[in-house]
């Protein structure tokens, strides 16, 4: 068998063997020349290609440093013909007249590439190359390649021409490697590009700069001087930006879309052709030419057959076709350290047999420190190439995170209507959070994957030729660990897909109750809603130990299989050749070779697990990536058609596989510039024909085109984190005087006025510091704005006053508004707009039941009459009333119903419209109910019908009288509550003190300054439990210990006298020695497994349950914190904390812990080693030591600031997603997609600037620290070379330990670098577990009676309270009663105080001063259950929770099934829920999705009427519901409540006119209270000037 070693068995040669190295002329003329030139012969001609290729731009600048390369290059090119010269004028070498062709061929080479050379650095520069790495390994190689030519003539012809002109030729290469190691510098423009910050270093850094990290020195220096902020870092860099990385991924994700489709296509065809030829014959006999092929049921059968099996794109395709250059580059650099890293036990071989054989006349003393020297330079190799290999592996992680968020993001802009069903805004935004980080970390080891199989394979040869054929032990161990790591693997795969759907439920259902926290406080959900979190988190938890276990058992095979390896090794070669003498160089050139292969082995766990998740997250984001996408075929864009929006022979669906139909058979037409009405009863498909106008809806069957831009106000306002300037421009460029009349128009003055920074004030997440009338105003003027051609509105007036909407509908809406040259689609309840609009639409069961003008429809006496006589009649008449125009034109419209329908219902007009009056006046309470029913009964003749001509004139006078009301210029102003709260717009008063002048709502999140507090690694300790973490790190060192004492029992057993005595080979006492030795080992070793495993299992467990300890008191902190907590605290910064920091400490943390203790304890047994054996190594260890903690202090400042930035810059990535999931459909009716695509690529390139600085600065220290390891290994060498009395067994453990050193110290400084990042997650959850509370929720020693309040007497007791410490007050000073029974109306203007004396009853805000007694209790004696539990709210803005509708309406399992279905009915929604299959137990979407907006509002209803108490709140409850619901939830509160003390928010005074008593409320104080009557009577009162402007007053 070829010995790899006799090629380099130099000690015999003539070249090696003399006082100093003597290499042939001929060798350094032809191999020494090529090396250099051969490598630019090879890579420039796929370097030019690429070069040309090169996008053309600015050229670098003609400086002086790149023309003195250029003359350097020509320097050596003379200096090479003189070399000729001085050959053939003093002789060859000046010994010889012959000079060797090879010497002519070697100048030729030279001098052609050197012109080259001369050249490409000019073209360089115009291609814009800051620094070349061909050129500059070119260099390289050519000044090494020079060095054993100067080394021989300094040592054989120092003073010869030749040489000397070869000194000035070996100087200017040194020369030229100095400059090459700097890059060329751009010019600096004498202008700044706008908007261009900062641009990363590293792409125009040097190739040294780059393979040292250098350009990351300024972002380290910064944060050592300072805490490092947003602005102290560069933009991301290029390659890494969205922009460039998520259009690649995305290019070839759509062609392996378009590959299945072609593939499916093609697979059916033939499935189909087949089909057909035997077409359900047995014996496949053709079929008759005139017989059909196919019936339609064998065809529909066929293909619904076959579409059950689609063929799906495949994400790991896709991934693996763009990611594999680099993934394959960069194990191609880590199978070069390996190369390198297998090169020192080679190495090493000949340093020991320099030691055993030590002569001072056979071994000169310059090959021990060649040898020590090339130990140091392969040392160093390894250190180059296994950092860069690591980091292009991580820029790939990165690089992959940031084009699968991008593929992910477009694909929520798109994805169905159906899709969104299975997949929640917190399902989507896990895996962004979760998945996707995990994809990224999962390539932190890859390289490891082809390195280990080069490790494995060129390791056993090695010992192969040492050990023989007791190398196949070793062979079985790494078989057998492989098998069991697979299985391993498998088990991590399972476990890892219930963790993620574990994961994902737990953070659906915590966004959900983070978004309803204050209808949980106001219910005393929180404890249930908190055991619903944890018993998921407890599932998790369970398989999370699982995992830990399995992973347990993986790192005792990976840690301890190096010891298996050995112990095999060993045990044959003594069972095989009990005899044989186990030398110092055989034993410890294969321990080296071994403890090389370690940290491959070691490295196992890791990548088995990153490759388990990433398989597992992959299919997850893949999954996702199936979903159906919205048609872009469902709507045309036509825009040469005579319409403006049509639909023919329409047939739509929200769910293809729904085989319900939501609209069919849908024909419209409607031309430019009009306005068309949709009416309808609930549920008709009102707003599902708006939106399959904007193509939301499946398109079935039909056409549908819509011509021109589009603007869309959905019915629930989608309203943006921003101001309400912005969320007004939406993008578009700010023209004043465009704007101003905009917003006036929309009635939007009086509201920006009491706003404390006006139209700059912030709005908060999903609009919770603006009432629901003001976001559908702001929503309107975001449309109106934007100047579309289209405007589909979907009831927009129904969240606002009666007032105000016929303000709307003059200035925008309507034929004399802004919008009046625009093609309008108005979904309305308001059927006193109807006269003035061109066109009615009557939606009916999802069919257009009639279409027409207002005096056609009339004309018909069909659905359209019936629907206007409905709602004239029994609808609730509060909404419009308050103002008397407006009843005058619904008057004027039912005498034109009654008109026409006299023959039918045989009433007649004149008695039609006295029993609506009647019926007006019993709902203000002005009449009693049987003058009700007596008005409502009609004498037995009638009048009969009036001519159809009368009829239209009086049709056409009501229109102008409509027409003449809103053009009047004395409109109303708005005077509507701004309100404050995540989901209950109702603090109307708030934002006047919570905002400061900038406008500002939320608060900045903070980062920590400086290390990570103590107190944190305590907390995190006493979670883990402080026994068994300190025991798990004590077992971790027993183990490395027992490691290092059994490599020293090795040097026993080969320095045993008896052993080395061959002439007993023979013997049984030889045989037995080596029994012996194997044996203790062996015991050693068991001992070693015992204490990993014990590391390992208690470590790992310990680590999941401080995640759940950790988690859990999170939960509870943060569910006890007052809600102005959650009013200034972005829901994405509390989900971040949740989702992404909580899996770091499910999932990195542990890796990391395991990575850390492993290698710390290591390189403490390694340096141990070495001192104990090499003594004069501590002199070089204690000053590198030293320069290692500083070097280390000096960097650990930036690894954890820039964490904390880039944590802290990851919460507005999962804010603005939210919040473009929420608004997806305004998003692609306005086609702003592409800008908010745009906004997300910037966000999280800000945030993966960061991460990337953050790996980057890993490298920084890494290399400088690996450095300083190679300088230690140097030192090692050295020492042992220069030691006589040292054997060659403990030079041989020296050195085989001191060869470990790099890898652990690059490891460690990884693995501290990881542990510091990632301990700021336990930071910020730490963080949360420390949050102010409110007030206990139960004081056992001040409970109240159960039957408390028996009354519900209410009084305030110079209450004063505002809303945060450090405002003003809210209320200064409320004094007064309210009776048992009472039922009292609380009105005001904006900010007078009205929501904060109902939030002031249920502790939301505490007192100031002064006190609230119910029933004689002070509230704030008592603990906020015991009270919020004996309050109930119905509040404007409904809240549900996703799951069974049982949940939402009784959480706590405190009633039955018959009180529930009784609390349904009498929320007259009984029959709607009776028609569901699963009844009580029928889902909810995510906040009652598949609710409309009156339904979720009866189930809160229905919640009310089952939790009612004797103090009912009231706020605004039907504000933004319909007609019909209204009159309904008035009705039952009428009924229901009728013993109750009701408190009533009014922002509609008529809704309180009959009421007990009025509040009137100014500034937070009660400026009048008494009954409406008495209110009315004094002309000057604050109340009277607020039903005046109402208009309820002449």
């Amino acid at each position: 068998m070829f010995d790899i070693y006799t090629f380099f068995k130099f000690q015999n040669d003539d070249v090696l063997s003399g006082d100093a190295p003597a290499f042939t002329p001929c060798f350094q003329d032809t191999v020494l020349v090529y090396i250099p030139f051969g490598w630019l012969l090879v890579s420039l001609p796929f370097y030019f290609p690429y070069l040309y290729k090169k996008p053309p731009g600015f050229s670098l600048p003609l400086t002086a440093f790149s023309v003195t390369k250029s003359v350097l290059c020509a320097i050596l090119l003379i200096l090479t013909l003189l070399e000729v010269w001085a050959h053939d004028t003093y002789g060859y070498l000046c010994q010889s007249d012959d000079v060797p062709i090879s010497f002519y061929v070697g100048v030729v080479v030279r001098s052609i590439f050197y012109i080259i050379v001369t050249l490409f650095i000019q073209y360089l520069r115009v291609k814009r190359v800051y620094n070349s790495g061909i050129l500059y390994t070119f260099w390289i190689l050519l000044l090494f390649s020079a060095i054993i030519p100067l080394q021989w003539k300094i040592s054989f012809q120092p003073s010869c021409t030749s040489s000397i002109i070869y000194y000035i030729y070996f100087a200017v290469i040194s020369l030229q490697c100095i400059l090459h190691s700097f890059a060329d510098k751009a010019q600096k423009p004498g202008y700044q590009l706008l908007g261009q910050n900062k641009q990363c270093p590293e792409g125009q850094s040097s190739v040294l700069n780059r393979l040292s990290f250098w350009w990351m020195s300024g972002v380290v220096i910064t944060a050592y001087r300072k805490t490092l902020g947003i602005s102290d870092l560069w933009d991301q860099t290029p390659d890494l930006r969205s922009d460039n990385c998520i259009p690649i991924l995305d290019e070839e994700w759509q062609k392996e879309v378009e590959r299945c489709k072609r593939a499916e296509k093609k697979s059916q065809s033939v499935k189909y052709e087949k089909h057909m030829h035997t077409n359900g014959r047995p014996n496949g006999d053709m079929m008759n030419e005139k017989e059909p092929l196919l019936s339609k049921s064998e065809s529909a059968e066929f293909y619904q057959k076959e579409r059950t099996k689609p063929i799906k794109p495949s994400l790991y395709r896709v991934l693996i076709r763009t990611y594999w250059k680099q993934w394959f580059f960069s194990s191609f650099l880590k199978i070069i350290d390996d190369i390198f890293a297998l090169g020192q036990p080679f190495i090493l071989k000949y340093i020991i047999d320099i030691i055993e054989t030590k002569k001072p006349d056979e071994s000169p003393d310059w090959r021990g420190y060649t040898l020590a020297i090339l130990f140091f330079l392969a040392g160093m190799g390894t250190t180059i190439f296994y950092s860069q290999s690591a980091y292009v592996m991580m820029r790939l992680g990165l690089q992959m995170k940031t084009a699968v968020i991008g593929i992910i993001y477009k694909k929520a802009l798109t994805m169905s209507n159906a899709s969104k069903k299975n997949y929640s805004v917190g399902d989507i935004v896990n895996l962004m959070s979760v998945d996707c980080q995990r994809l990224q970390d999962a390539f932190q080891f890859q390289y490891e994957i082809v390195s280990f199989f080069v490790m494995i394979a060129l390791g056993l040869y090695l010992i192969w030729i040492e050990m023989g054929l007791s190398t196949v032990g070793s062979l079985v161990v790494i078989v057998v660990v492989a098998i069991i790591q697979i299985w391993f693997g498998k088990l991590q795969e399972v476990y890892q897909i219930i963790i993620l759907k574990l994961k994902s439920s737990r953070i659906r259902l915590l966004k959900e109750v983070l978004n309803g926290i204050k209808v949980l406080k106001m219910y005393t959900w929180e404890p249930s809603f908190t055991s619903k979190v944890l018993d998921i988190r407890d599932g998790e938890m369970k398989f999370l130990k699982k995992v830990a276990t399995v992973t347990s058992w993986s790192l005792l095979l990976s840690i301890h299989s190096p010891f298996l390896m050995q112990f095999s090794i060993l045990m044959l070669y003594v069972l095989l050749s009990s005899s044989s003498y186990l030398s110092a160089s055989k034993v410890f050139t294969a321990l080296s070779t071994v403890n090389i292969l370690r940290f491959s082995l070691t490295m196992t766990p890791f990548v088995v697990t990153g490759v388990t998740q990433l398989y597992v997250s992959v299919g997850r984001i893949q999954e996702f990536l199936w979903k159906e996408d919205l048609d872009t075929d469902n709507v045309s864009k036509n825009l040469n058609s005579d319409y403006a929006v049509s639909i023919e022979n329409g047939t739509f669906t929200w769910d293809r596989e729904d085989p319900n139909i939501t609209l069919k058979n849908i024909d419209v037409k409607v031309p430019d510039g009009k306005l068309v009405a949709v009416v309808g009863q609930v549920g008709s498909g009102k707003s599902s024909l708006v939106s399959a106008m904007l193509g939301e809806l499946e398109k079935v069957g039909g056409k549908v085109n819509v011509k021109g831009s589009i603007a869309y106000v959905p019915q629930e306002a989608w309203i943006q984190n921003l101001t309400v300037k912005d969320n007004i421009l939406f993008g578009e460029t700010y023209i004043e005087r465009k704007y101003q009349k905009v917003i006036k128009a929309c009635a939007l003055l009086p509201d920006l006025a009491i706003l404390s920074a006006g139209d700059q004030t912030e709005i908060g997440e999903k609009g919770i510091n603006v009432s629901g009338g003001q976001k559908q105003r702001i929503s309107l003027a975001r449309a109106v704005y934007n100047n579309c051609d289209v405007y589909f509105l979907d009831d927009p007036l129904s969240a606002v006053d009666s007032h105000v909407g016929k303000d709307l509908f003059r200035n925008v809406i309507g034929n004399t508004g802004l919008l009046k040259h625009k093609t309008r689609i108005l979904v309305t309840h308001g059927v006193h707009w109807l006269p003035m609009v061109d066109s009615i639409i009557v939606m009916e069961h999802g069919r257009i039941r009639e279409m027409g003008t207002y005096e056609e429809l009339l004309q018909k006496r069909g659905a359209f009459a019936e629907f206007l006589q409905t709602y004239l009649l029994h609808g609730n008449q509060d909404e419009d009333e308050e103002d008397h125009e407006i009843s005058k034109m619904k008057d004027q419209i039912w005498e034109q119903v009654e008109n026409a329908m006299s023959d039918y219902d045989g009433i007649s007009a004149e008695e039609g419209l006295s029993r609506r009056k009647s019926m007006r006046k019993a709902s203000q309470g002005l009449i009693l109910k049987d003058e009700i029913q007596k008005s409502a009964v009609g004498p037995d003749s009638m009048t009969r019908r009036r001519s159809k001509i009368t009829m239209q004139r009086q049709i056409s006078e009501t229109q102008s009288a409509i027409t003449e009301s809103l053009t009047r210029g004395n409109m109303p102003k708005l005077h509507r509550a701004m309100s404050q709260g995540r989901s209950l717009p109702f603090d109307d008063e708030k934002e006047d003190h919570d905002e400061k002048a900038s406008g500002s709502l939320t608060t900045e999140e903070t980062t920590k300054v400086g290390t990570v507090k103590l107190a944190v690694f305590i907390a995190y300790i006493r979670a883990m439990g402080t026994f068994g973490a300190f025991f798990s790190v004590f077992s971790m060192a027993v183990f490395q210990g027992l490691n290092v004492y059994g490599n020293f029992y090795l040097t026993f057993w080969t320095e045993d006298d008896l052993l080395k005595n061959q002439s007993l080979s023979n013997t049984d006492e030889y045989a037995d020695r080596n029994l012996y030795y194997l044996g203790v080992y062996t015991l050693l070793g068991v001992i070693q497994g015992i204490f990993i495993f014990l590391f390992g299992i208690i470590g790992l467990r310990r680590l999941v349950r401080a995640a759940g300890n950790l988690h859990s008191t999170m939960l509870h902190c943060v569910m006890r914190s007052p809600m102005s907590f959650f009013d200034t605290t972005p829901l994405g910064r509390i989900m971040n904390r949740f989702s992404s920091d909580v899996d770091i400490l499910d999932d990195r943390l542990p890796r990391t812990y395991r990575l850390f203790n492993a290698m710390f304890f290591s390189m403490i047994g390694i340096l141990v080693v070495i001192s104990i054996n090499t003594p004069a190594f501590l002199i070089a260890i204690v000053p590198v030591g030293i320069f290692y903690v500083l070097v280390l202090r000096f960097y650990l400042p930036t690894a954890r600031q820039l964490k904390r930035i880039e944590s802290v810059t990851r919460s507005p990535i999962y804010n603005h997603f939210s919040e473009t999931i929420s608004g997806a459909s305004s998003i692609r009716a306005y086609r702003a997609a592409d800008r908010f695509v745009d906004v997300s690529h910037s966000r999280v390139d800000r945030n993966s600037a960061f991460y990337f600085a953050a790996i980057s600065g890993s490298w920084w220290i890494g290399v400088r620290l690996e450095f300083l390891g190679n300088i230690l290994v140097l030192a090692a060498a050295l020492f042992s070379i220069i030691q006589t009395d040292i054997s060659g067994a403990d030079i041989g453990l020296s050195l085989t330990y001191s060869m470990q050193i790099i890898i652990a110290l690059n490891l460690v400084v990884q693995a501290v670098s990881e542990m510091e990042m990632n301990v700021v997650s336990a930071e910020r959850v730490e963080e949360y577990t420390v949050l102010q509370p409110e007030a206990e929720w139960i004081l056992p020693a001040h409970r109240p009676s159960p039957s408390w309040p028996e009354t519900g007497k209410v009084n305030f007791v110079e209450y004063t309270t505002r809303y945060r410490p450090g405002l003003d007050l809210v209320l200064r000073g409320i004094n007064c009663n309210i009776n048992d029974g009472e039922k009292v109306g609380i009105v005001g203007r904006t900010g007078a105080g009205k929501s904060s004396l109902t939030l002031s009853l249920f502790r939301l805000i505490e007192a100031a001063g002064g006190g609230i007694d119910i029933d004689g209790q002070r509230i704030s004696d008592i603990g906020l259950h015991d009270l919020r539990s004996k309050i109930t709210i119905l509040p404007q803005d409904p809240v549900l929770f996703s799951g069974p509708l049982r949940q939402s309406l009784d959480p706590l399992e405190l009633f039955t099934d018959a009180d529930i279905w009784l609390a349904i009915e009498r929320a007259h929604l009984k029959p709607y829920i009776m028609t569901q299959p699963a009844k009580l137990n029928m889902e909810c979407g995510e906040g009652g999705s598949n609710f409309s907006v009156g339904q979720r509002q009866l189930v809160c209803l229905a919640r009310t009427l089952l939790h009612k108490t004797k103090v009912l709140i009231l706020d605004e409850a039907t504000a933004a519901v319909d007609i019909e619901t209204d009159e309904l939830i008035q009705e039952t509160i009428r009924t229901e409540f009728s013993e109750c003390t009701v408190l009533t928010i009014a922002h509609r005074l008529n809704t309180v006119m009959d009421y007990d008593r009025i509040m009137v409320l100014d500034k937070g104080l009660i400026v009048e209270f008494d009954s409406p009557k008495k209110l009315l009577t004094d002309k000057e009162g604050v109340f009277y000037k607020m039903a005046k402007d109402a208009n309820l007053v002449g």
